[in-house]
């Protein structure tokens, strides 16, 4: 892929406990400035990728080991509690291997729902908020994965409603639904869904909190309150059917269905502020960053979701598998064809100067409606002329063969190509 390998570096729900998570993604900030200090001279970017289900570090470096290194001694010297088992169970990518897990990831193949809908938003808002941290090539990889995920999305079963974490949750959560009181002889075919009367509150304001309403707001309930620890309520509900509260202890008091779905901690609900509340089931998305201690009441956690998730369509994993591949092989082909960019330029630049040599005799010697006539007609001629070998080197890049085309420019015209650096 030249000589800056793309890596990544992470941990996911396979290795590690949702709260292992919580805690790496609630230090992903930190680590992401600390590792931006080394943009420029030991690594070319970044892209940070926090979720419930992983914690995983892109990179564009001069070294596989030494980024290795990099990323793992700053994860240890800014989470110094972290266990050797974690540590150890870091995994890492490089090269072909990173862009292909990356596409993995985008497409929900390697999530704890596959296919979830919420890991495409996540991926686009990782790549979007690294701002100038992410060098060209892992934007273009990234970009890919994305584009790739949403064909993924639209042309396979991986798409369909309900494939995701907030969805499995919430199935869990009908079991502790309030429901409507059928002792006056109420036939039970006539009975409201228990989620069209049952009272919700969302804590948090991010993307788990979006999926969640759209997801509420199918199963037709429509009594939804949200909060946020950081005052984003208001704004979240100008976006979505929801009624903001500033108060969370008063508002648990008229709440069936807690879902916990901030994620940026500090916990925020404990035994303690559920005493007063009418609360009968907490839906923790949040990986234990929002919940702590025991509460008096069912939790439903990302480890219960995770064993009760959905298996998927093997045909529709199929489909997905084989347009990973074709994404990842056009990626990759088109990278190796920027490889002929120092030659092709190097080439238009010799064409070039000849031509503005012969541009300047000919203004000293006609008129200039005839000197502008002859450098239409030479550019004209040098695009014909240089069209074929432009096409000719690309082609040569993408099965690695530039050092060919180099040397006959060398050998022909004596051009001599400088690498990108």
């Amino acid at each position: 892929m030249s000589r800056m390998p793309l890596l990544c570096v992470g941990i996911s729900h396979r290795e590690a406990q949702p709260s292992d998570l919580a805690a790496l993604a609630e230090s992903s900030k930190e680590i992401g400035n600390s590792l931006a200090r080394h943009i420029g001279v030991h690594t070319d970017g970044q892209v940070m990728l926090a979720t419930c289900n992983r914690f995983e570090i892109y990179l564009e470096a001069n070294t596989f080991h030494g980024a290795v290194g990099l990323a793992m001694g700053t994860i240890r010297e800014l989470i110094p509690h972290l266990s050797d088992e974690l540590v150890d169970a870091f995994y890492s990518h490089s090269g072909p291997g990173a862009v292909e897990h990356l596409y993995r990831v985008a497409t929900g193949l390697e999530s704890m729902v596959v296919g979830e809908s919420e890991i495409l938003g996540q991926v686009k808002t990782a790549l979007s908020v690294s701002g100038e941290r992410v060098s060209p090539r892992l934007r273009r990889a990234f970009q890919g994965a994305l584009s790739t995920a949403k064909a993924v999305a639209t042309q396979t079963g991986l798409g369909s409603v309900g494939r995701s974490l907030a969805s499995v949750g919430l199935d869990l959560a009908t079991a502790d639904l309030p429901r409507p009181d059928l002792t006056d002889g109420t036939d039970t075919t006539d009975a409201v869904d228990p989620w069209a009367s049952a009272r919700v509150l969302i804590v948090g304001t991010g993307q788990y909190a979006g999926t969640v309403v759209a997801d509420l707001l199918r199963r037709g309930c429509d009594h939804l309150v949200v909060y946020s620890g950081s005052g984003n309520a208001a704004s979240f509900a100008d976006r979505h059917a929801v009624t903001p509260t500033h108060d969370l202890a008063a508002s648990l008091k008229s709440t069936d269905v807690l879902v916990a779905a901030s994620g940026n901690g500090p916990a925020k609900i404990t035994a303690a502020t559920l005493e007063s509340s009418s609360v009968r089931v907490v839906v923790d998305l949040s990986g234990g960053a929002d919940v702590t201690g025991e509460l008096p009441v069912r939790v439903i956690d990302l480890v219960e979701i995770g064993v009760h998730a959905p298996p998927a369509c093997q045909t529709s994993i199929d489909q997905a598998e084989q347009m990973i591949t074709d994404g990842v092989t056009e990626f990759l082909q088109d990278e190796l064809g920027r490889g002929a960019a120092p030659a092709v330029t190097a080439m238009r630049g010799y064409v070039g100067n000849i031509i503005d040599a012969e541009l300047t005799r000919a203004r000293g010697m006609y008129p200039p409606e005839v000197a502008d006539a002859i450098e239409w007609s030479l550019h004209r001629a040098t695009s014909a002329l240089l069209h074929h070998p432009s096409v000719a080197a690309v082609e040569l890049a993408r099965i690695g063969r530039m050092e060919e085309y180099n040397q006959a420019l060398e050998t022909l015209f004596g051009i001599l190509v400088e690498p990108k650096p």
